[in-house]
């Protein structure tokens, strides 16, 4: 009786035990919400389209067939949703590329610029699984070309312009990597080219384009799939919210891809010829703030940066943007490590345009869009990865009466999150 009583007696205080240090993570909870996503880097082989193009010969407009470039490219992403959605940013390297230039031209090139897009698998990923997926991805595609005889002091303009191409294909992961290979297609399949400053020319492009590519990937929290690193997070939350540490600073530093959302009437009105040359490119995102734990929000200082040069016959045109963002942003829910968040932002922005060496810049404020989510099991990490958009509607330069756009819709996909002063707190937890 007296043994019976005391095999009770230290079952209720496992049973005790267990209960407190699974008060804020279950097993069950930890066990899910690891498995909803992981890091994926790769590289791949793109198949850029051919077309036909015109041209000025002898004051008539005569036609060339071009073919495709051969690209590589570098991606970073992640797997979300249990092996069911794929979300990635792409960056072409486009000086490594293969392509044939047609005979009597200096330059003559269709490319593609930074992707982001999402692919969804019906049939989830799975080692030894074949999965086919569909995919929609967001780019700037440019197109140039340049004679031999064409004598401008800038070259020949380019045009740009932002397209949504749909995906198909299938993907085959092996222990450690996910081989694909797909087709694009492109609704945007004609477009008129400047072939002088005041006379425009049809471009064919093949609706079609293929990739192939090979992503490693890797089960970051895999070792949290244990009873005793439950029972240790749950003491690591104890402690911090007893130190009132799960209010805490951070920085962040990601890449940012800007994809400018409407064109500029100064172009328009002045340089038709780069109408269609979108301002855009690839920036740093740098951010420092506070996390409040208790409202699950944070609010914090960003800054971006980034420039770009547009020519065309014998104009040159530099812009540049600076900006600082005050930002504020509330978590909506967490869904097994899943938070989404929304939010306002207030920026101060410091904008400039150099046109053939005049300069017109201004300074004013501004207030926009945040929303994006992180990826956070725990709040007792020392870092997260945080996705976030952020959108300035109608931010402008005014020049000479018009504008020039630099409302850019800015993609992070990827940017990684420290908490400031956890690890040393976890340093005085283990003492």
């Amino acid at each position: 009786m007296k043994r019976s009583l005391y095999l009770l007696f230290l079952c209720g205080c496992f049973w005790n035990a267990d209960a407190q240090t699974d008060s804020t993570y279950t097993f069950d909870y930890i066990d899910r919400s690891t498995r909803f996503a992981w890091l994926t880097l790769g590289v791949e082989l793109f198949r850029e389209p051919g077309g036909s193009s015109s041209y000025i010969q002898g004051g008539i407009i005569e036609q060339v067939s071009f073919d495709g470039a051969l690209t590589p490219r570098l991606t970073i992403g992640g797997i979300h949703f249990w092996g069911h959605a794929d979300f990635y940013v792409t960056f072409p390297l486009n000086f490594a590329a293969i392509r044939n230039t047609p005979s009597g031209f200096e330059t003559l090139k269709f490319s593609q610029g930074i992707e982001t897009g999402a692919r969804v698998y019906p049939l989830k990923l799975k080692k030894g699984r074949l999965s086919p997926y569909l995919g929609i991805s967001f780019n700037t595609f440019s197109y140039q070309h340049l004679r031999d005889t064409d004598d401008f002091s800038e070259g020949a303009p380019s045009f740009r312009q932002i397209v949504a191409p749909v995906e198909a294909g299938l993907t085959y992961t092996t222990g450690q990597y996910h081989i694909s290979a797909s087709a694009y297609y492109n609704t945007i399949d004609q477009f008129n080219y400047a072939v002088s400053p005041t006379l425009s020319a049809p471009v064919n492009i093949d609706p079609l384009s293929f990739n192939l590519r090979v992503y490693k990937y890797w089960d970051t929290d895999k070792s949290m799939r244990k009873a005793r690193v439950v029972r240790k997070l749950n003491r690591y939350h104890a402690f911090l919210e007893k130190e009132n540490k799960l209010n805490a600073w951070y920085w962040g530093l990601g890449p940012s891809a800007g994809l400018q959302m409407s064109k500029s009437s100064y172009f328009k009105n002045n340089f038709g010829f780069l109408y269609n040359d979108r301002i855009g490119g690839f920036m740093p995102d740098i951010t420092f703030g506070r996390h409040f734990t208790k409202p699950d929000m944070n609010v914090g200082l960003s800054y971006r940066t980034f420039g770009d040069r547009l020519i065309g016959f014998d104009t040159e045109i530099k812009v540049r943007r600076h900006s600082v963002m005050l930002e504020a942003f509330k978590s909506m829910f967490n869904w097994l490590g899943f938070v989404p968040f929304v939010g306002l932002t207030a920026s101060v922005e410091y904008l400039s345009v150099d046109v053939n060496g005049q300069e017109f810049n201004n300074t004013k404020p501004a207030v926009g869009l945040i929303a994006g989510w992180d990826i956070r099991v725990t709040k007792t990490g020392s870092s997260l990865l945080r996705t976030n958009l952020r959108w300035i509607p109608d931010l402008h330069l005014e020049v000479e009466g018009d504008k020039v756009m630099f409302d850019h819709l800015e993609f992070n996909f990827i940017q990684y999150v420290h908490f400031i002063g956890r690890g040393k707190a976890y340093e005085k937890f283990r003492k």
